[in-house]
């Protein structure tokens, strides 16, 4: 005879570092919204806020907290009397939770989208329980896989490499931009170079503009522009205004663009010719998958990091350095070669709907959750 028993639903709370429409933020939302049939109760909690918020707050119950009282407990996720969940799963900057988990015991998973600079600002007691608490890790790439293993000693058997993914059908054409090269005054047969992501140093504005000087300078017979989706974060406006002043400095006025951030940036990823991910660092980059679906190829520099893989499977054209001389000779090839843009977005519309989808991520994420949590079941003891 055995004892039957109904389980307890277990809690997982979802920390996200911040809700911006960035990268790691994005994904989270993205992979939640896809995650189906969970078996437990979910929270999120955002340690800064941001216009992700009402999104997150869509799907489950989501509060703000800053970091500082990261280690208070909350009430707002009481259940059953219990102040704690089962298990903290860490989206990307919000490793700072690590002290309150190990002080409550709580297991945690760390999704991990950072590049080793980001790691190089987190401090020692943190970055040693980040090296040796987390149950599992999950990598959004094959080069964090790599730092995490050769840079911080962390067992490769503790990791699990989950591309992140994008909804592939979403990002399919649906224009040909003609309607936003109108509103930016932009002539329907100029050449429109794009980028897409933060105004900050690290995604190379500087190299950016550098390369748009160059196109404009060595190739005046073309009518160029150049089209920035994105804005500055807070606490940046002094690097976007010198990266404005820069504009002004190497005569660009006319044909550089920065259009801020968007809610939904398609419109204007479909106006560009090519896409320039000028980042000097990369996990990642969810923005050259969503162009190369669209159709636009993709140039991107090795030394980033992320990107590399992108080029391994024959989507993205790489360049070696972080070098706009590099990136401005690599788009007039582009630009001088249809057949090479049709074969490396043909390439992507075969390769990312298989292995950068969000759904196979969501199902991977959800994988990783109910194996943890399934490890603190009991087993059901018979009588």
């Amino acid at each position: 005879m055995y004892c039957s028993m109904q389980m307890e639903q277990k809690t997982v709370i979802f920390v996200s570092h911040v809700a911006s429409r960035t990268g790691a933020p994005l994904l989270l939302l993205n992979a939640l919204q896809n995650m189906h049939d969970v078996q437990w109760d979910s929270r999120v909690l955002l340690l800064q806020d941001g216009p992700l918020r009402n999104r997150f707050s869509d799907l489950y119950p989501t509060v703000v907290q800053p970091k500082v009282i990261a280690k208070i407990p909350l009430k707002f996720f009481q259940k059953d009397n219990r102040q704690i969940p089962d298990l903290y799963y860490l989206n990307s900057h919000s490793y700072s939770y690590l002290h309150r988990a190990a002080h409550e015991g709580v297991p945690v998973i760390c999704h991990v989208h950072e590049i080793p600079l980001s790691f190089a600002q987190v401090p020692e007691p943190t970055l040693e329980l980040f090296r040796t608490y987390p149950t599992r890790y999950i990598v959004v790439s094959e080069y964090v896989r790599d730092m995490l293993v050769s840079d911080m000693g962390i067992p490769e058997d503790r990791i699990r490499h989950i591309p992140s993914g994008i909804d592939a059908q979403y990002w399919q054409r649906k224009t040909n931009g003609n309607s936003i090269r109108e509103e930016l005054c932009i002539p329907e047969d100029a050449t429109v170079v794009g980028m897409s992501g933060q105004v900050i140093p690290l995604k190379g504005v500087d190299i950016w503009l550098q390369m748009a000087h160059r196109l404009c300078a060595e190739h005046p017979e073309k009518d160029w522009h150049f089209v920035w989706v994105g804005s500055a974060p807070p606490g940046g406006f002094v690097y976007e205004q010198l990266m404005m002043e820069e504009v002004k400095n190497l005569g660009l006025e006319n044909c550089v663009h920065f259009v801020g951030e968007h809610e939904d940036p398609r419109p204007y990823y479909e106006m560009f010719d090519v896409f320039t991910l000028s980042s000097r660092m990369e996990s990642l980059s969810l923005v050259c998958l969503e162009n190369t679906v669209l159709g636009v190829p993709t140039v991107a520099v090795a030394t980033a990091g992320g990107p590399r893989e992108f080029g391994s499977h024959g989507f993205t054209h790489l360049i070696t350095k972080s070098d706009p001389v590099e990136l401005a000779h690599a788009v007039i090839r582009l630009m001088q070669n249809p057949e090479k843009c049709f074969q490396l977005t043909k390439q992507g519309a075969d390769i990312i709907p298989k292995q950068y989808n969000i759904l196979k991520t969501a199902d991977m994420m959800k994988e990783e959750v109910t194996s943890v949590l399934h490890s603190l079941t009991p087993s059901l003891a018979s009588v």
